[in-house]
């Protein structure tokens, strides 16, 4: 009795500490003690956003992860490992299954709420809840759920059906949403309670209802103009530099909505935003030309390494409205074909200026220990491809030139991409060039990305059977460390980021063999055995080719001279570089005006 009550008043003494996160100062140049606060940071965007709610958030930027601090666990840069961010500390059972946390006292909302244990099981009720949010397949394994039960105010712990490499990953990914709000609306649950908090917080939200727990929240947004982020202060409470300051030192940011890269150049050129990522060997070359000239204050770092990300082409196998093409397009030896019509190194060379690495599989270029050996079988090859079409039975040209099979049907597709994206549309018309050549039509049509989205990813079972598209190029980006070989998402039938099959069966035998070996990858702890299998998986994505992979653009940032704060060299990478802010932190950030 009497150790029980000594356990009990030390838990009560230790939920008394302050202990406020304190951002390490190995992971910004500037010495704490330098920096200094106010000012806003200007910056671009390429679309319009369409939300500020989480669950309905699609493309990159959108306004919720611009207003989010993230979830339980951080990762150190320097050593890889996870370690507490809003949680205090964490346990791990024997089994490696469960895990306990104990959040910091001081965690606020924007509003001035205190975020508790019941911010996060909201949150995890409505992800598991809502087949439609980006968190929704992470909250089970192989269709077993994951479980999550409240302890405490400031407890709570999360069971996993399996043991396996990528749970600490995955909790990393996990954010709370205000019980107060979202898990009001949610009420008790079912449809209905998904379908109120899919009805929150629209566009035409009043900015001043918005509960955020970022470094910045919404202060206001003129859809074609301006989105404006103002600093929350309750983020400081608990967010620290290492000289005890609260973060983050920026009053806010801007970000002009500029929908064309080159007018995006521009406007940095013209010294009107602050950040830049330059997205080719041209858009590099004016920036060091206008800088070595005199005419830009600026810091640029060039060829930072492959970005975190990669395009790819897919083809639509839910096509029920046109048998030919649904049949055609679920043929691994037309996909094979269409790879071998990708002139990979032309593309690098033409878009990109040389700075690009070819891809072939679902691993980054940047995780080059990684790619599987002699995974580039179906590289540029037009006289083999043509050959391929011939034995299809493409053996005719019709008076335009354009294959013709036996019953008549014309070797015509449409390929979209996003408007927004110059790097896509020029890759789309190489591609579309050297199809011609050997009598293969595509069509180009390029279309705002969220438009594409609807397109590609429909919501309806039935809608998802009959997609209204032939083929797309879009991509991805981010993803983890530990097992980069993918996500789930992707290899799941049906996955909310599987682009070739968004019904919920496997169509194709080798579809089942890349998702049974993608789980047995997130079990193996052994990472010569888990890259073992990784290749597995590679060469069935490179025989059957679902995704026909084609590049990583190398990654370039440059930043007007007056924004401090970035990464030390040595972490200044694109595996730790944030798609928005670049090679740096943005609570770390400040301006030297």
């Amino acid at each position: 009795m009497k150790k029980a009550l000594f356990v009990a008043l030390a838990l009560a003494a230790g939920s008394a500490v302050a202990a406020p996160y304190v951002h390490p100062a190995n992971q910004s140049v500037s010495k704490a003690t330098d920096a200094k606060t106010g000012g806003t940071l200007r910056l671009t965007v390429a679309g319009d956003f369409d939300t500020f709610n989480p669950l309905v958030a699609q493309g990159r930027p959108n306004i919720p992860e611009l207003t989010d601090a993230g979830g339980l666990f951080t990762v150190d840069p320097y050593t890889y490992e996870y370690e507490g961010y809003m949680a205090q500390s964490f346990t791990q059972s024997p089994d490696k299954r469960t895990f306990t946390f104990t959040l910091r006292p001081e965690l606020r909302w924007s509003d001035g709420q205190a975020i508790t244990a019941d911010d996060f099981i909201s949150a995890f009720k409505i992800y598991a809840a809502d087949e439609e949010s980006n968190l929704y397949s992470y909250m089970s394994d192989n269709g077993k759920p994951v479980t999550f039960r409240k302890l405490g105010d400031r407890q709570l712990s999360i069971t996993f059906p399996r043991a396996t490499v990528q749970n600490l990953e995955t909790i990393s990914y996990l954010s709370p949403l205000p019980d107060h709000i979202f898990g009001r609306a949610f009420g008790n649950g079912g449809a209905a309670g998904v379908k109120a908090v899919r009805a929150l917080w629209e566009i035409n939200t009043d900015p001043s209802k918005l509960v955020v727990s970022g470094p910045f929240k919404v202060a206001s947004y003129r859809r074609g103009e301006r989105l404006t982020l103002t600093k929350n202060p309750q983020f400081g409470a608990w967010n620290k530099d290492s000289a005890g300051k609260a973060l983050p030192y920026l009053d806010g940011l801007q970000y002009a909505v500029v929908k064309d890269q080159n007018a995006q150049l521009a406007t940095f050129l013209a010294g009107n935003s602050d950040l830049h990522a330059p997205t080719n060997r041209d858009q590099l070359a004016q920036i060091v030309a206008a800088k070595n000239g005199g005419k830009l204050n600026v810091e640029v770092l060039a060829n930072a390494g492959p970005a975190a990300a990669v395009d790819f082409l897919y083809f639509n196998w839910n096509k029920s409205s046109s048998p030919f093409k649904q049949t055609l397009f679920r043929n691994p030896r037309f996909r094979q074909a269409m790879s071998q019509l990708v002139n990979r190194e032309q593309i690098i060379d033409q878009v990109l200026g040389g700075l690009g690495v070819a891809a072939y599989t679902s691993v980054y270029p940047l995780y080059s220990e990684w790619v599987a050996p002699n995974v580039d079988k179906y590289k540029f090859n037009p006289a083999a491809a043509a050959k391929t079409l011939d034995a299809l039975g493409f053996t005719r040209r019709g008076a335009d030139g354009i294959r013709v099979d036996s019953k008549g049907n014309r070797l015509s597709f449409t390929l979209n991409t996003n408007s927004e994206n110059t790097r896509r549309q020029q890759i789309a018309r190489i591609f579309a060039d050297e199809a011609k050549k050997i009598g293969v039509e595509v069509k180009t049509s390029f279309v705002p990305f969220n438009q594409l989205l609807e397109v590609v990813y429909p919501e309806s079972d039935a809608a998802k059977l009959n997609r209204q598209f032939d083929a797309a190029i879009t991509g991805l980006g981010g993803g983890g460390f530990i097992n980069p070989v993918g996500v789930a998402s992707v290899f799941e039938c049906g996955g909310d980021l599987n682009g070739y099959n968004q019904s919920s069966r496997c169509i194709a035998p080798w579809e089942t063999q890349q998702l049974n070996l993608f789980y047995k990858s997130t079990a193996e702890f052994d990472q010569a055995k888990r890259r073992a299998i990784a290749n597995q998986i590679q060469r069935l994505q490179v025989e059957n080719q679902g995704l026909i992979y084609i590049l990583s653009q190398n990654s370039h940032y440059a930043w007007d001279s007056k924004v401090q704060g970035e990464y030390p060299k040595k972490i200044a990478t694109p595996l730790w570089a944030s798609s928005y802010f670049g090679t740096r932190n943005i609570a770390l950030t400040w301006l030297n005006r």
